[in-house]
């Protein structure tokens, strides 16, 4: 089973956990059926948000697109990190708290690709890879990014 340190700096806290692991033991589960739940609620999709972001900050690739590469020497990593968990945390049925842009008007000045598109899709895979993120939630998370592509490709 692999997994991933997740230690924030300023806490010291160790989030490392098995998805199994995070389901079992997050506190802010719903308890219910819902997608946020059984990723594990907040900890566990903070868990998959750090391992994504700290990985899409640093990509060659994504960050060739210079308005991508702009944006990440402007932009704050944490407030980016809170933002994609909140996202995600309303999107797979968590509490409403993304209160960011919606998906096209927050992408529309990236002129983000196809190709682009789908370099993140494979470094979102990659995350719930590492955190052994059980087949039916992978394929549900992945369907609801698969959903906002045309929102996000080419602006």
């Amino acid at each position: 089973l692999l997994t991933i340190p997740q230690t924030a700096p300023s806490t010291g806290v160790d989030t490392t956990a098995a998805a199994s692991d995070i389901a079992a033991a997050a506190p802010y589960d719903t308890g219910d059926d819902s997608l946020y739940s059984r990723l594990g609620g907040l900890y566990g999709i903070s868990a998959a948000v750090d391992n994504l972001v700290d990985r899409l900050y640093v990509n060659q690739f994504g960050n060739a697109n210079p308005k991508v590469a702009e944006f990440h020497e402007q932009q704050g990593h944490a407030g980016f990190k809170f933002l994609v968990t909140a996202w995600s945390i309303q999107e797979t049925g968590g509490p409403a708290i993304y209160r960011g842009r919606d998906m096209r008007a927050s992408h529309a000045h990236l002129n983000v690709t196809a190709r682009e598109f789908d370099m993140v899709r494979t470094e979102i895979k990659t995350s719930l890879y590492q955190l052994n993120v059980p087949e039916r939630e992978f394929d549900e998370f992945m369907a609801i990014i698969d959903s906002y592509e045309d929102m996000v490709v080419g602006g």
